[in-house]
């Protein structure tokens, strides 16, 4: 059975500083390529144990950069007080090392940037922030030309209506014909208004026709759907063409239908 060994036979704790260097450690900024630099100072002891490490000055160190980066690479070197304030905070009470027999007592940074990595740092952040604003203007006038394309495709003339609102004095002939072609190549390409090119060819179709071959054509199509067991939409169809005629100055060549009272309907 193994016993456990007498502390009273381990080797005595050391303790040390954590002294400054004439070479300061580099410490990240949130910008890539962009460093702060360190002073580091601060006390280190071992811990009792067994095995003393072979350099805890070197452990105490590592935590403590280790510590200190983990933080920095929040900042933006423009605001290195603030990183070092962060950073010192964190090393200011003991901590014991997990991986060696050695606890930080204390540790402190001073942080420091070089002037041309801040002039370069402040020129990269505006053209970060100009480079957001302008995707962000693009994504808004895309998402206006989109808005504005359902809207033409389902209200062509939204457009004509848009520009005698902000635009009255230059309506002429010209504009209107340019924007009545804008809506008329906005709706031919729009999925969803397949039925409005159909409608285009039908009214192609009808309106060099007499006013019999109308009225003819439309108690053919009326009949059709009276066929598919729709007569509601038959009497529409028979209705709304009655008031397309009227409206145009035609009389329809068919019969009036008698009321109940025995008169006639126009």
């Amino acid at each position: 059975m193994r016993r456990n060994r007498d502390r009273t036979g381990w080797p005595a704790p050391r303790a040390g500083q954590l002294t400054d260097t004439d070479n300061p450690y580099a410490l990240p900024s949130d910008a890539s390529g962009y460093h702060f630099h360190a002073h580091l100072t601060g006390r280190w002891e071992e811990t009792p144990a067994a095995r003393h490490h072979q350099d805890p000055r070197a452990a105490a160190t590592h935590h403590a950069l280790e510590t200190a980066r983990a933080v920095s690479g929040l900042y933006p070197l423009t605001e290195h007080q603030a990183a070092q304030a962060h950073i010192n905070s964190r090393l200011g009470t003991s901590h014991d090392l997990v991986d060696a027999p050695v606890r930080l007592l204390w540790a402190r940074v001073q942080l420091t940037v070089e002037s041309s990595d801040v002039e370069a740092v402040v020129c990269l952040q505006r053209r970060m922030h100009d480079n957001a604003l302008t995707e962000q203007t693009n994504r808004q006038r895309q998402y206006q030309a989109e808005e504005l394309h359902r809207a033409l495709s389902t209200t062509p003339t939204l457009a004509l209506a848009y520009w005698l609102i902000h635009q009255p004095q230059a309506a002429d002939q010209n504009t209107i014909e340019a924007l009545s072609q804008l809506t008329r190549e906005i709706t031919t390409y729009a999925p969803h208004t397949a039925w409005v090119q159909v409608a285009h060819l039908l009214q192609t179709f009808v309106q060099d026709l007499d006013t019999p071959a109308r009225t003819n054509l439309v108690e053919s199509l009326a009949q059709i759907f009276t066929r598919y067991d729709q007569p509601q939409l038959a009497d529409h169809l028979r209705s709304i063409a009655t008031q397309v005629q009227s409206a145009n100055g035609h009389l329809s060549s068919r019969p009036p239908r008698r009321g109940m009272a025995g008169e006639a309907k126009p």
